[in-house]
């Protein structure tokens, strides 16, 4: 409730949050009509459906604990009976049910508007949807390590990293594969990505019929960058709490 009441809050947020993953879905659906490839205006659709997720795994998730601690609440987090993994799990469900609703409203007036066709493997879809969320939301609990011990500069990163992954990720349009643009040296790098691998086993289930079957190494990796990302998270944020216990280095707040 603490996190949707966050977001829904403030009406700004409110409209950001609906309005610009909304925006940029049509704007790139109008892109592929106007280039004769309207059957795939669903790729536009769903790019619109996940960076909803990744924008709210940046600017929430990963940065949450230093904007607590800029305004002075890291410290409870520190003497609470909870474990930070445990916090940043509870807040990361929170995330998701704050972006359901721009989800779904993408999906809704894309679908409404361009009626893409789609000819779904809707188990796969499932499974691949919620392992690309796990993997995404274990690299925002990671992230949060690293905003939390370079304070200020996390908003920097956070300007870095959204244009470049959006593109290397294939949100949009295909960045993996045999229809990628990009040359294999930069796919290999895209794929280290979690949101790239799970794009691709979403177009591919949702669009082309491609069911576990075909899909199944896609899931298999992103359940094993959940669990690694989540390995690395648990032990970063340990490591954390520790040294802010014994000296509340971490607690400082930085202006």
């Amino acid at each position: 409730m603490v996190r949707l009441w966050s977001i829904y809050g403030e009406p700004l947020w409110v409209l950001v949050n609906l309005g610009f993953p909304v925006l940029s879905s049509l704007a790139l659906s109008l892109l592929y009509v106007s280039a004769g490839m309207a059957d795939y205006t669903g790729f536009a659709i769903l790019g619109g459906v996940m960076v909803s997720f990744w924008g709210n795994v940046l600017w929430s998730m990963a940065s949450q604990f230093n904007w607590d601690k800029q305004e002075g609440l890291f410290e409870i987090y520190l003497t609470s009976p909870a474990s930070m993994p445990a916090i940043l799990i509870g807040m990361s469900l929170g995330g998701i049910a704050a972006t359901a609703p721009s989800a779904v409203l993408v999906t809704i007036v894309g679908w409404a508007l361009f009626h893409p066709p789609i000819a779904a493997s809707w188990a796969a879809v499932a499974l691949t949807f919620v392992l690309t969320l796990a993997s995404l939301y274990a690299l925002g609990m990671s992230l949060a390590s690293l905003y939390l011990v370079y304070g200020r500069q996390a908003e920097s990163l956070n300007n870095v990293l959204q244009e470049p992954v959006s593109m290397l990720s294939g949100i949009y349009f295909p960045s993996i594969g045999s229809f990628s643009p990009f040359p294999f040296a930069l796919q290999v790098v895209a794929s280290l990505i979690p949101l790239t691998i799970g794009m691709d086993a979403l177009r591919r289930s949702l669009f082309f019929s491609q069911g576990l079957a075909s899909v199944w190494p896609s899931l298999l990796a992103l359940a094993a960058m959940a669990v690694v990302l989540l390995f690395v998270s648990t032990r970063a944020l340990k490591a954390l709490e520790k040294k802010g216990r014994m000296d509340g280095t971490v607690a400082v707040r930085i202006r």
